[in-house]
């Protein structure tokens, strides 16, 4: 039982159960026992830990399942999960999906793309905030994604996808979105060509089978496979459709922060913490062998996790705001997105990542 419920009915049962006299005795008994009442109500009751469902695509680029099983061999460095909050990993094909759970409230952290934030906002009417970073792309020294086609094969220039097939993970997606943009540059109509949505895992698989002629190729992970045949190349990059942008984000409804701002506050400084531990080379080892455990790849494999040879990711969480805004203009200027979002200071919250850094940092 509570600690101010056994107050209240300690007090209820001394009052009731002593024998007073009429008169003003028995009215002093009735003011302490409704004194001791009050002072019991204002004794907060232990508020239970806030439910967090946290979204992911693709894992090791994208940390959220990683930080699941660091958390069960490193507790100590999320000192706050299990008292403030708890937290799920929620695995999507891309991020359009999310736009329907975080409608729902089946999910309180979204990894969204910028397309997928603007049809969040405009087309679901979700109050939407930034509130950290997932993934960049584009960024110097790191991997940047792209989409290949066979060396041999009937595509040698954008153009000549007119009448051909291309793999993408989601309608909505930032791959989508990279994807219409460098073939409608190249005078290419939707109806130009077409669009087969299939599980990154499954994109080396199709085009090998001739199922497709161009696949997003979005980490070292899946650019293993096509660079051990040699029978691919580079049609072109995500950068050099979109330049250095914000290929994932972690974006959350603006209502959910307002109620549980404290515990996200302690979620983002263990998430922080753990960011920055994978990215610490001395940690090398062991983060290659969690990213092993979680993705069942060999070692070796996967071995370029965490270095510059992966993608691109801030160590304090801080997403770049300016390429999210840059990547919504340019859609909503090809007709990919139906109206123009303005994405500052409205739909940033970035006060949370703030507040956690000084934590860890002490400034």
């Amino acid at each position: 039982m509570a600690l101010r419920n056994l107050l209240v009915l300690s007090a209820s049962r001394k009052a009731s159960s002593r024998r007073t006299p009429a008169g003003p005795g028995k009215s002093c008994w009735r003011i302490a026992a409704l004194c001791v009442a009050i002072f019991a109500l204002a004794i907060p009751a232990c508020a239970a830990p806030v439910r967090l469902r946290v979204a992911w695509v693709d894992t090791p680029s994208q940390l959220t399942p990683l930080r699941a099983v660091l958390a069960a061999r490193h507790p100590e460095i999320f000192p706050h999960l299990g008292h403030s909050y708890t937290f799920e990993p929620v695995h999507f094909a891309g991020s359009p999906p999310q736009i329907a759970a975080l409608a729902a409230g089946d999910l309180e952290i979204g990894a969204l793309g910028a397309s997928s934030l603007a049809l969040a906002i405009t087309n679901a009417h979700l109050d939407m905030k930034i509130v950290g970073d997932v993934i960049q792309d584009g960024l110097p020294g790191h991997f940047n994604a792209y989409f290949a086609v066979k060396k041999n094969g009937p595509v040698q220039r954008i153009a000549d996808m007119k009448g051909r097939r291309a793999a993408i993970n989601a309608l909505g997606s930032p791959v989508w979105i990279e994807l219409h943009v460098a073939l409608q540059r190249h005078g290419l109509g939707d109806k130009d060509y077409t669009v087969i949505e299939a599980a990154f895992p499954n994109m080396f698989a199709m085009i090998e089978a001739d199922k497709v002629d161009l696949v997003p190729v979005i980490s070292p992970k899946f650019a293993a496979a096509f660079d051990a045949t040699g029978d691919y190349r580079k049609l072109f990059t995500a950068a050099d459709v979109v330049g250095p942008n914000q290929a994932s984000m972690w974006a959350m409804r603006a209502d959910f922060i307002a109620a549980h701002r404290a515990a996200l506050v302690d979620y983002f400084e263990d998430a922080m913490r753990a960011s920055r531990w994978f990215l610490d080379p001395k940690n090398h080892a062991a983060a290659v062998a969690i990213a092993a455990a979680v993705t069942k790849a060999p070692i070796a494999t996967i071995d370029y996790a965490f270095t510059a040879a992966d993608v691109g990711r801030s160590p304090d969480l801080v997403p770049d705001v300016k390429a999210v805004q840059d990547e919504i203009d340019t859609a909503v200027a090809l007709k990919l997105l139906p109206a123009p979002v303005m994405v500052a200071p409205t739909h940033v919250d970035l006060s949370m990542i703030a507040e956690a850094k000084t934590r860890l940092d002490g400034k």
